[in-house]
């Protein structure tokens, strides 16, 4: 049985499908929607998509014994009976249990947050009622300078409104780049119409009857018609940590992805492995192949994930591996640095005892896919290599991205 129908829920279904044709699966999601893509939501918001390009019901074999029950929240967890309550009151067996029941916005606990004109962006629902917004909406407030705040400023803005992003850090997305990569996403945001506030929290949201704006830890006013919230996510545990399972930031799993009780696995943004909550989705989709493998008695465990991020900034590629950020470097951590001014490309590496063990790029990057691969790994990256680097922005020779330094004096 498989309890939440986001990426992670409907990937670990398709897993055992390929794994086990005929195996009994029974999927149930909160939501009043079939599975969607909640990557492209930014997209969604924009316009770009279609609602139904992004609906993406399970693929199952025809004969496959699979039963899925959408808009039908569970509720509790009987573990001694091994069965499950869903909202209507029904309860259901189970032999073995996955929650994979996600996060939920965090919202901010300051003064008039509750005020109509104040949204969240997370999910179908969300985007919908920012989409009617938009119609009204002339001035709004992204609060969150993170994956996705920015995707909400792209999306926002390309529907007409003007948008300005707020963040109390010094730099926009602090935990995927550094800070010269980020200072180049902030130009870019800038050059394109999009505001950017950094180094200064919310401390109210102004109106008495909607939102007016947001007045800020400095005593800054903003005017907006319209907030939006991107401060992060808090993993739903309440379902967990009522059946009594341990329970920290997260529903604590161990390499199995197997909670305290070892029938009941959680996979995505509820769990918490080795200490860490991921809030994105490639590890939730790495810890489902992992389930799906041990719910089939095939030898599978889960060392954690290294996160990459590869987006457009409205427009502008940006890339991250591994320890990329300021805050994530260790002792004994170096940094190679390539830059083409003129290119709009910046490019860093990070090396610790000779292997590659982070790297962050602005601009278009060719060699990306084998620098994240050779970044997961911790591949060698000899000195050789780093030279080249610093040089052409390449580790590696033989691709188009030609150094320029070898480029025949005559050439223009």
């Amino acid at each position: 049985m498989v309890v939440g129908s986001g990426p992670a829920g409907l990937r670990l279904v398709q897993e055992l499908y390929a794994l086990h044709p005929l195996a009994r699966v029974t999927l149930f999601g909160g939501e009043p929607w079939e599975p969607y893509d909640r990557v492209a939501l930014s997209l969604f918001l924009a316009g770009e998509v279609a609602a139904g390009d992004i609906f993406c019901p399970p693929r199952v074999p025809d004969a496959a014994p699979f039963c899925a029950h959408y808009n039908l929240p569970i509720v509790a967890i009987d573990r001694p009976a091994r069965r499950v309550r869903d909202a209507a009151g029904a309860w259901h067996a189970y032999d073995r249990l996955v929650l994979s029941v996600g996060s939920r916005p965090h919202v901010p606990g300051i003064p008039g947050v509750d005020l109509p004109g104040v949204y969240t962006f997370r999910d179908m629902n969300d985007a919908q009622r920012l989409m009617a917004r938009t119609a009204r909406s002339h001035r709004t407030l992204v609060l969150g300078g993170g994956l996705l705040g920015l995707e909400a400023a792209r999306a926002l803005q390309r529907a007409g409104t003007d948008v300005t992003v707020v963040d109390h850090g010094p730099r926009l997305l602090g935990r995927q780049l550094d800070a010269a990569a980020s200072e180049r996403v902030s130009t870019h945001l800038r050059r394109l119409g999009i505001g950017v506030v950094l180094g200064d929290g919310a401390a109210q949201v102004l109106g008495a009857e909607r939102c007016e704006g947001l007045r800020l830890r400095s005593g800054r006013e903003l005017p907006a018609d319209t907030l939006v919230l991107a401060t992060g996510i808090r993993p739903n545990t309440a379902l967990a940590l009522d059946a009594g399972l341990a329970v920290r930031d997260g529903i604590v799993v161990n390499d199995a992805l197997q909670t305290s009780d070892p029938d009941i696995y959680a996979i995505g943004e509820c769990a918490e492995h080795g200490g860490r909550v991921y809030g994105i989705v490639a590890p939730a989709l790495e810890q489902a192949a992992v389930v799906a493998h041990r719910l089939c008695d095939q030898p599978a465990a889960y060392h954690g994930s290294t996160l990459a991020t590869r987006l457009k900034v409205v427009g502008c590629a940006v890339f991250s591996v591994g320890r990329a950020a300021e805050d994530d470097l260790q002792p004994g951590d170096r940094k190679v640095v390539y830059r083409d001014d003129a290119a709009g490309v910046y490019r860093s590496l990070v090396i610790s005892g000779g292997r590659l063990v982070g790297a962050v790029g602005f601009g278009p990057w060719d060699d990306w896919q084998r620098v994240q691969e050779a970044a997961s790994r911790r591949a060698r990256c000899w000195p050789w290599q780093q030279r080249r680097f610093a040089r052409c922005g390449t580790v590696w020779p033989g691709t188009h991205e030609q150094c320029t330094t070898a480029w025949p004096a005559a050439a223009t």
